[in-house]
């Protein structure tokens, strides 16, 4: 889907500039977004009925969806992708809705439904209720963990609305552990929904299943030692959630084999750029010894960093080796710590495995206190390299 700006709509449409930003402002125009000064708009965007005209009161073009039960995690990415998608997103708990459903607007385009109690008589009544204002070119997505009698009440309104009304009924499975200390990638939970919705246009009863990208944590804090794929894709998911508060301190150590432009490590140099243009405090310590800097001062990755709003420091292998070689045995092949409540590790070239991620408090705070002593022997690498 690709978007025009105001004034290519304003020529499209044959009415002024000045009425499109307007409506953009109204947000009558689903999925317009402010880049800037400029307004971009979808351009598949129908143009609106005139509110003054009687013909608006008579025909609905609004395309609403109605989020009931969303955890608060996901339902960032989920808003920001129906907004994406020209969608009106409404996001409501099924206990304040009730059985009242006169307070809802009278058209809705879909349903995203994260059931309670599996599906009990209460939630099936509100669905099939809810139905009624829906059309047959509608969706319902239900989102729940794998049970049989979900299931079997899925399939049940499978069956009732696709005779009465046509719509589509389609479910996402969670295959997520419930209890236990996990990460989850809840913006590929959203994209599945989503897919759902725009992508799955004349199918009903379909089953997709999801495990959100999920890595879990063992009694001591830790994951699993993670292989190459496993290991990015959850960097990638810590990353993301990296606010302007967050404070995001790494160490690296050279190695000769790092650095290259493997499709994995320029995805990683992306995100780290992404989240220091986006305003956390990033600061990287680069530790090689002095011998090595004629040959840095050709690296593509060390001068993008230097360019970017990383701070970017350099600490002399040599130098702490004589003086406190403890803290090379702390840093050993390198990590990315955030904030003082997780720590992701390298490990050493001999594993077949990647690396590592800890929530271990004491692991955290031991690697944190390492990064600041290191700090103290640190120079700014762009006067190192120039």
């Amino acid at each position: 889907m690709g978007y025009l700006t105001a004034k290519q709509f304003a020529e499209k449409w044959g009415i002024s500039e000045r009425r499109i930003i307007k409506l953009c402002k109204e947000e009558r125009l689903n999925g317009a977004i402010k880049s800037g000064m400029v307004w971009e708009i979808p351009e598949e965007t129908l143009k609106p009925s005139d509110k003054r005209s009687n013909i608006y009161k008579y025909i609905n073009v609004e395309k609403r969806i109605l989020v009931v039960n969303v955890q608060k995690e996901l339902r960032e990415y989920l808003e920001e992708l129906i907004k994406k998608e020209g969608y009106i997103s409404e996001f409501r708990e099924l206990n304040e809705i009730k059985s009242n459903l006169e307070e809802l607007e009278k058209y809705y385009e879909n349903l995203i439904y994260f059931p309670t109690n599996n599906i009990d008589k209460r939630e099936e009544n509100f669905i099939i209720n809810f139905s009624k204002k829906l059309n047959s070119e509608s969706s319902i997505v239900i989102i729940d963990y794998n049970t049989n009698e979900r299931n079997k009440i899925e399939k049940k309104l499978c069956t009732k609305l696709k005779k009465e009304i046509g719509l589509r009924i389609n479910a996402l499975t969670l295959d997520i552990p419930k209890q236990k200390e996990i990460i989850i990638n809840y913006n590929e939970i959203a994209e599945d929904i989503m897919q759902m919705i725009t992508k799955l246009k004349n199918t009903t009863g379909i089953e997709i299943k999801t495990d959100g990208g999920k890595i879990e944590f063992d009694k001591r804090g830790r994951t699993k030692y993670l292989e190459e794929g496993e290991f990015y894709k959850s960097i990638n998911n810590c990353f993301k959630k990296l606010t302007k508060d967050s404070y995001l301190w790494c160490a690296s150590t050279m190695l000769e084999d790092e650095w290259t432009e493997a499709p994995q490590e320029m995805k990683f140099r992306v995100i780290n750029l992404e989240a220091a243009n986006k305003g956390v405090n990033v600061e990287r310590i680069f530790i090689f010894s002095k011998s090595k800097i004629k040959e840095f001062k050709k690296n593509k990755t060390l001068k993008i960093y230097m360019q970017s709003n990383i701070k970017t420091l350099f600490v002399d292998y040599d130098e702490i080796k004589e003086k406190n070689p403890k803290l090379l045995n702390i840093v050993g092949s390198g990590w990315d710590g955030i904030d003082k409540t997780t720590l992701i590790l390298d490990l050493p070239e001999q594993y077949k495995e990647r690396g590592y991620i800890s929530k271990n408090t004491r692991e955290v705070l031991k690697a944190y206190k390492c990064f600041q002593e290191l700090k103290k022997y640190s120079k700014s690498l762009k006067e190192i390299l120039k």
